[in-house]
């Protein structure tokens, strides 16, 4: 039995998005369900690599997770601009605080990484909540 990870879930929504478009009630419900799933995946895949406190390859980790939540938060913005836009936005402004810190420089005085990457779990658990409401 395959167990699906967020991107399965995440590309049937999108699927259930595209196929619902003559519901506009319905588009709002699921881009909103997307994004918090989106959002909640991000903060406890950063939440536990950094508690998970390694010390081997740490940042390289960090940025990994960066750099693939972005990408999917692009292309989840993307599907819910028409729908969603405010939404949209603000996804894409998160994304820029992670490409921020996927970039960031690292040397043996410096870790910019982490706390980019702090913020936007932080950030993201306030948007879940304003999803909720």
């Amino acid at each position: 039995m395959k167990i699906m990870g967020l991107e399965d879930i995440a590309y049937d929504l999108i699927k259930e998005f595209r196929a619902s478009n003559t519901n506009k009630q319905k588009q709002i419900e699921l881009a909103k369900s997307l994004a918090k799933k989106a959002y909640l995946r991000f903060n406890l895949e950063w939440v536990t690599e950094k508690e998970s406190k390694r010390i081997d390859r740490q940042i390289a980790a960090q940025k990994e997770i960066l750099d693939h939540y972005s990408q999917m938060f692009l292309d989840i913005a993307v599907e819910i601009y028409d729908v969603l836009p405010d939404e949209s936005e603000r996804m894409k402004n998160i994304v820029i605080k992670m490409k921020r810190g996927t970039y960031a420089i690292i040397t043996n005085t410096s870790n910019n990484t982490t706390p980019f990457g702090n913020e936007c779990a932080d950030k993201v658990m306030e948007y879940v909540q304003e999803l909720s409401e």
